[in-house]
C-alpha cells in the first residue's frame, strides 16, 4: 500500500498534468476563436458573430479549467439597452467569466499589453476593445463612447487593477464619465470566488464555482458629481454578495 508521501506525489503529479493540458487547450482555443473573430469582424457589422466567438472561447476556457459558473440577476437587463457594466476585479478569470455570463454584446477596457498577444490581441483591437495605457497616459474615452453609441455596452474594472477577494478599493472615474456622456445606465456587477480559484501571481486554476451577481441599473444623470456617482456604484457592487 502506498505511503501518504507517495500518494501526495502521485496526486500532485496528476494536478500538474491537468494544469499543463488545460493551458495547452486554452492556447489552442485562443488561436481558433480569436482567429475566427478577426475573420468575422470584416463582414459582421453588428458584432454579433464576433461576440459569439468571444463567448464560446470563454466557455471553453472555464470548462477546460474545471470552473463552474452561476449567474444571478439577468432579469435586470434589457436586451436592446446599452450599459456600462462596472465590476470588481480579483483574478485573470474575471474576463472569461464575464464574457460567458453577460448575454449582451459588449466591449471592454483592457491593459494595452494584452493587445500585443497574437490572435487574442488582434481580436480585441479589431472589434473595438479600448486599450488602457500604462504610466498615467490618458485612455481614449472618445473611442469608448463611439462603441457605446454604436449600440455596444462597455465593461470596466474601475479599481484599475486586480485586488484581494475581500477588498474593494476606490473606483476611478473614467467609466462613470463615459456612462454620463453616452447617456446610458451603469450596472453594478460582482464576481465572487474568482480570486480564490486563480489568485494573483498563480497559473494553476483550482476547480470550483464562480458566481456572477448583476445588480439593478443605476441612472448616470447629472444630479451628483462623478466622485459621488462612483462611490454610490462602489457601494452597490460591495452589497451584491450579501
Amino acid at each position: 500500500m502506498p505511503t501518504a508521501q507517495g500518494r501526495f506525489h502521485y496526486y500532485y503529479g496528476l494536478e500538474q498534468v491537468r494544469c499543463f493540458a488545460s493551458w495547452i487547450v486554452t492556447v489552442v482555443a485562443s488561436i481558433f476563436f480569436g482567429g475566427a473573430g478577426v475573420i468575422f469582424s470584416f463582414v459582421d457589422r453588428k458584432g454579433n458573430a464576433t461576440q459569439a466567438c468571444a463567448r464560446y472561447w470563454a466557455r471553453t476556457v472555464l470548462w477546460i479549467h474545471g470552473v463552474h459558473l452561476t449567474v444571478l440577476g439577468l432579469e435586470h437587463l434589457e436586451p436592446r439597452q446599452s450599459y456600462v457594466f462596472v465590476a470588481n476585479h480579483n483574478s485573470q478569470l474575471d474576463i472569461p467569466t464575464l464574457l460567458a455570463a453577460l448575454p449582451v454584446r459588449f466591449r471592454m477596457f483592457a491593459k494595452e499589453s494584452l493587445f500585443h498577444i497574437p490572435f487574442v490581441g488582434w481580436y480585441m483591437r479589431r472589434v473595438g476593445y479600448v486599450p488602457v495605457p500604462r504610466g498615467g497616459a490618458a485612455t481614449n474615452l472618445k473611442f469608448a463612447a463611439q462603441q457605446v453609441l454604436s449600440g455596444a455596452s462597455m465593461l470596466v474594472f474601475p479599481e484599475g487593477t486586480r485586488t484581494e477577494e475581500t477588498e474593494l478599493t476606490r473606483f476611478r472615474k473614467g467609466g462613470f464619465y463615459l456612462a454620463r456622456n453616452a447617456g446610458v445606465p451603469l450596472v453594478p456587477v460582482s464576481v465572487i470566488n474568482s480570486g480564490r480559484l486563480l489568485p494573483r501571481g498563480k497559473i494553476w486554476v483550482n476547480l470550483g464555482l464562480v458566481e456572477v451577481r448583476i445588480g439593478q441599473p443605476i441612472a448616470s444623470d447629472q444630479s451628483e458629481s462623478l466622485a459621488e456617482l462612483a462611490e454610490r456604484c462602489r457601494q452597490r457592487v460591495a452589497e451584491l454578495p450579501l
